[in-house]
């Protein structure tokens, strides 16, 4: 899938099964999924449910999100991070919203994150990332049985000036095919039909503020989607030196080490720029 070929509107409601279909992946049970495309532009799938933990105030044009973490204090790495580092380097976010009476995600939407505020819930005793979203697109209203659109957010009209990360393709592209699409992590190949493999490319140290890592293939390993996620969130990190990968939670990697090809330069730097600022405490390490 390509963001620039998706071709979905406003008001279309989708199974989770359908969501795996039409974005060529399926759910990480997460309210803030970070993906990439196949062109390795990153987007944003971001889930609201009328019965989730944290009463997200969504049903206006410009509403307040609450960021993911529901035990301690919310850090801002993960998808908390993403959606902050998109104020200044924009992304595709794509808003679903579940009804309690209904199964299915609606989809309102592309949505822009404004400002964010870290703020304390007495209830919960504990501090989370509130985030400030304005909708993009226009919504849907059932008028005497038809859908038809309708404004949801009747915003005063702004000029505004949007900044995009050029990546070169080339570098992901290079490494991608001299490891067959072979994840460096788990070294599991994703095939996508015609005996074709698929995997991602990931930089160490991001690309963009506040990081501004360089887009080069000391920064960059190749992953399978899942694993992917993984250094994302933060969840999975690899010891500069020895290579050896620590995994919150997948045994059957944690202890491995990372596979690299000779003809492949990877930076120590990054991978400890990684551990030290993207990788959550339990699973840092030297």
């Amino acid at each position: 899938m390509k963001v620039a070929n998706l071709n979905i509107e406003v008001g279309d409601r989708f199974s989770l099964n359908e969501l795996r279909e039409e974005f060529d992946r399926g759910s990480t049970n997460r309210g803030i999924e970070i993906c990439y495309d196949e062109d390795d532009q990153k987007y944003v799938r971001l889930f609201s449910s009328e019965t989730g933990p944290y009463n997200d105030n969504v049903r206006s044009g410009q509403f307040t999100y609450i960021g993911e973490g529901r035990t301690g204090d919310q850090e801002l790495k993960g998808g908390n991070g993403v959606l902050a580092q998109s104020i200044e380097a924009p992304i595709p976010i794509y808003f679903f919203y579940k009804e309690s009476t209904n199964t299915e995600w609606e989809y309102q939407g592309q949505a822009a994150v404004l400002d964010y505020e870290r703020r304390l819930v007495p209830s919960e005793d504990r501090e989370v990332y509130q985030f400030t979203l304005q909708r993009r697109t226009e919504g849907r209203e059932r008028v005497d049985g038809d859908e038809q659109a309708v404004d949801l957010t009747r915003p005063e009209r702004i000029e505004s000036t949007r900044s995009r990360i050029v990546r070169n393709t080339q570098v992901s592209k290079s490494l991608k095919r001299r490891y067959s699409n072979t994840c460096q992590i788990c070294g599991n190949r994703r095939e996508q039909g015609d005996s074709q493999g698929y995997s991602e490319a990931h930089h160490l140290k991001p690309l963009g503020r506040p990081h501004g890592g360089p887009d080069t293939e000391s920064n960059v390993i190749v992953l399978c989607p899942n694993h992917h996620a993984d250094f994302d969130y933060g969840t999975i990190s690899v010891a500069p030196t020895t290579l050896v990968i620590k995994h919150e939670h997948e045994q059957f990697v944690d202890g491995a080490r990372l596979t690299i090809r000779e003809d492949h330069e990877l930076a120590e730097k990054f991978l400890q720029y990684h551990g030290e600022h993207i990788a959550v405490d339990s699973v840092n390490h030297q």
